[in-house]
């Protein structure tokens, strides 16, 4: 069974060794490599960002494997962030039910229209991952220099995807 709770500073250690994962690190490195770096980005209090772990529960134990966050964009649309930090949970469909999870809980709380996301475009992984939630292409933007984000939308406000921008 899959569930969020919210980041705390124990977590800081644990976010620390996945960003130093080479399948995170390739995707999502914003220079956060020492435990001093991670606690004072994961840290800051941002009042249109929450942060969260994913804990993968059994019978017996609740292991955190991924690390997932949302932020507001508008009134009407939420951006996310999210990776699973343990190597050996990918390709498990594990990342597929954990954004169903986390769309659910965000729409329960903001009640969007929208959920973006932004992929790197070479990141095919993750973009198969998003359309089987139901996310869709709308745009490639340049978002830094030399760098693109494969720009997708999961619409709400018709209760089916669209494919308007």
């Amino acid at each position: 069974m899959l569930r969020f709770r919210p980041l705390r500073a124990t977590d800081f250690q644990q976010l620390l060794i996945w960003l130093s994962n080479d399948h995170v690190k390739q995707w999502w490195n914003d220079g956060d490599d020492t435990l001093e770096k991670v606690a004072l980005h994961y840290g800051a209090e941002e009042p249109d960002v929450a942060r969260f772990i994913l804990l993968e529960s059994t019978d017996t134990a609740e292991k955190p494997i991924g690390y997932f966050q949302y932020y507001v964009v508008s009134e009407t649309t939420i951006g996310i962030d999210q990776f699973i930090g343990e190597a050996d949970r990918l390709n498990q469909s594990i990342g597929t039910a954990a954004i169903q999870l986390f769309i659910e809980m965000i729409v329960a709380k903001h009640h969007p229209q929208q959920i973006i996301l932004d992929p790197d475009p070479e990141n095919k992984r993750a973009i198969r991952c998003y359309e089987k939630v139901g996310f869709i292409h709308y745009a490639t933007e340049l978002i830094d220099p030399g760098r693109e984000a494969y720009m997708m939308k999961f619409d709400l406000s018709t209760g089916s995807q669209s494919s308007s921008g």
